[in-house]
């Protein structure tokens, strides 16, 4: 097989609106699939914006990363920060961590289609499908799949302004937003501050490719924007999922956004929900085609380095990812294992790599700072 430069790099200038876009359509992946039935109750729209104040911290110790010389470095950055063995170590910890988001997402992407699409066909054919047209992408190489995330960004964030007509149904009321304060003790409320957390991770795999970044000095100011950006779409829709619900009936609608779909009206198109899952696929697919680049290259890091990448190996590490996903999806992707055990499971790894992910990096720097003065 033809030997191609899947990581390289050619263009120095800067993207900080790249990292923006990034940042921001991978902590909206999983708003449309899990949240609005989750936070059913209005206080919990405060865990919101405390959990998009905690997100601020995570990517502030994230921007500390892009400050110094080591991402423009590439892989000579990470062996000059962590060591060879350091890297091994957190290739090996990243893999199935990558994995795990690879599949989460893809079953539950699958899920949405065969309800609302094609419920005729086998959820597995709605998994396999975009993952050939994600692999299609992957093979342009990372480089031109930091640009590719443009498009992207404004190919999916006009969804955003289709639920304003929800905010002007007549029979709203502001009431429909109370209490914002809980009235007794919530023994579970803990669970919805760490699916919010987890639903804002995703910034911390900006690490892996930060050295096709070009890493700058006002990174932090564009993952700021980018963050502000989420929270405020998350608020937006799940106040408009209450209003449009109410906390009672909100509970048993397990994909609300989509569902909300269907009330929208238009002279053009009669299914408009189907047009907002088509849409959302431009999120999808990239997501994935970019977690399939990454688990090529953690598998890499693992290996010989120093070969020359592959189309082979790049479709080979993406048939390990798909030969993980069919299997949950087929034995193991059933009600009542999918919210008590995968989404549980997301919910710790997301959030556990988010925090730890910029926190080891920020102290490996401080590490290196005092020994090197």
């Amino acid at each position: 097989m033809q030997a191609i430069s899947l990581f390289r790099k050619t263009s120095h200038q800067e993207s900080g609106f790249y990292a923006l876009f990034l940042t921001n359509r991978i902590q909206m992946l999983y708003y449309m699939i899990v949240m609005p039935s989750a936070l059913v109750q209005p206080y919990m729209l405060l865990a919101i914006v405390a959990m998009g104040i905690a997100s601020q911290f995570c990517l502030y110790m994230l921007s500390k990363w892009f400050v110094t010389p080591y991402p423009a470095q590439g892989y000579q950055g990470f062996e000059r920060l962590f060591g060879k063995t350091g890297i091994k170590i957190l290739a090996l910890v990243s893999l199935p961590l990558l994995l795990l988001k690879f599949s989460f997402i893809s079953v539950s992407y699958a899920d949405i289609m065969q309800k609302f699409v094609f419920p005729s066909m086998d959820r597995e054919w709605h998994i396999v499908f975009p993952f050939i047209l994600s692999c299609y992408l992957a093979l342009f190489g990372m480089e031109n799949m930091v640009r590719f995330v443009t498009v992207v960004f404004f190919g999916t964030i006009w969804i955003f302004f289709l639920y304003i007509p929800f905010f002007s149904v007549q029979s709203n009321s502001i009431h429909d937003l109370y209490p914002l304060i809980p009235i007794g003790p919530e023994p579970f409320a803990w669970k919805s501050l760490l699916l919010v957390f987890s639903s804002l991770s995703g910034p911390e795999f900006l690490i892996a490719i930060s050295y096709w970044l070009n890493p700058q000095r006002k990174m932090l100011k564009y993952l700021t924007i980018a963050n502000a950006i989420s929270v405020g779409e998350y608020l937006f829709i799940s106040i408009a999922s209450l209003l449009f619900y109410g906390s009672k009936y909100l509970p048993t609608i397990k994909y609300p956004n989509v569902e909300m779909g269907r009330y929208l009206q238009s002279p053009i198109f009669e299914r408009v929900d189907i047009i907002l899952i088509s849409a959302y696929m431009f999120s999808f697919l990239y997501s994935i085609a970019l977690f399939v680049l990454m688990i090529y290259g953690a598998s890499r890091l693992l290996g010989k380095t120093k070969t020359s990448t592959t189309r082979i190996g790049l479709i080979v590490s993406g048939c390990v990812a798909m030969a993980v996903t069919i299997p949950i999806s087929k034995w193991f992707w059933e009600p009542g294992l999918e919210q008590a055990v995968w989404l549980d499971l997301q919910m710790w790894a997301g959030s556990a790599t988010y925090l730890l992910f910029p926190l080891l990096i920020w102290i490996a720097i401080k590490r290196k700072a005092r020994t090197t003065s």
